[in-house]
């Protein structure tokens, strides 16, 4: 018997040989490049990989993501990896432990993580818009109202700054944590920001707004769409202008090829903050989704 209770189960790091193959756990996940990795190896029939812990410190928190091959019963083998993870984050001179990805009351590690004493810091609103739908409804907009849009705003794609530009305009409304966000702005990070379809909104050199997408399947998936502006018909119209940008550069982009086609648009705002995001992606004929819950721990 080992110190998991399970005979053939064993909870250790992975030898420097072995770390792709759990890193193929993580094919669909996002990972910080300085994510540490825990492995749930068991040994029969033969030596196998089951599930995996990959954590990383962000200042006194240590975030992380957790992956499980098909058919095992995540809520086991995720209590043994919590376990082994808290002792290690702990021991690093941590905190708190907080999920990386944001999870749905129907997702299993949703109940894994709140049967051990995690509990919710934020949640999210979600909304899932057809392509074609928001391009037509967008399309309309600038019709009608292109022509106010100030002659001094300007966009640049993030590829030409760096994230602090950003992170001002992020912070307030708590939709990505900073190194997050300058993971995602890293042009060889996978699943990071779609730099040509990213942008920052700008008045002169003041910046004002900001664009970030990814892109996930068959959607683009918008993270963060911020206008600071006292003014509600300029805020109004710095949306327009940064979803006109990306729909353009977009398109074009299909005219030669770049990418398979998209299909859908997916906002993200939070359940009580920033609900600007929100009031546009109703506006474009989003369907809300289910809500997502930040998931932390004291340890």
């Amino acid at each position: 018997m080992n110190s998991t209770g399970t005979p053939d189960l064993v909870i250790r790091e992975p030898a420097p040989a072995e770390v792709e193959r759990v890193l193929h756990l993580f094919r669909n996940v996002p990972l910080s490049p300085e994510a540490r990795l825990l492995a749930a190896v068991r040994s029969r029939p033969i030596e196998r990989f089951i599930a995996a812990a990959a954590w990383w410190p962000e200042g006194t928190i240590g975030r992380f993501q957790l992956a499980c091959q098909p058919g095992i019963e995540r809520a086991a083998v995720g209590g043994l990896l919590i376990g082994r993870l808290a002792e290690c984050a702990r021991g690093a001179g941590m905190g708190t432990i907080q999920y990386a990805t944001l999870l749905t009351d129907d997702n299993e590690w949703y109940g894994c993580l709140r049967s051990h004493g995690f509990e919710c810091l934020h949640s999210e609103r979600s909304f899932e818009v057809p392509l074609e739908d928001a391009w037509k409804r967008v399309k309309q907009l600038h019709q009608k109202h292109g022509a106010r849009i100030p002659a001094g705003w300007r966009m640049d794609s993030i590829r030409q700054h760096p994230p602090e530009t950003a992170l001002e305009l992020i912070a307030p409304h708590r939709l990505m944590p900073p190194a997050e966000v300058r993971n995602y702005w890293r042009a060889n990070t996978r699943g990071g920001f779609e730099l040509d379809l990213s942008c920052i909104l700008f008045d002169g050199e003041r910046p004002f707004g900001v664009f970030l997408s990814r892109r996930m399947g068959e959607g683009i998936y918008i993270d963060v769409q911020v206008v600071r502006e006292p003014n509600a018909r300029l805020r109004s119209l710095g949306d327009l202008f940064m979803l006109y940008r990306m729909f353009i550069l977009y398109h074009e982009a299909q005219r030669v090829g770049a990418n398979a086609p998209i299909r859908w648009l997916w906002f993200r705002s939070g359940a009580t903050e920033h609900r600007q995001t929100a009031n546009l992606a109703v506006r474009l004929g989003g369907r809300e989704l289910a809500r997502c819950h930040l998931l932390a721990k004291a340890l």
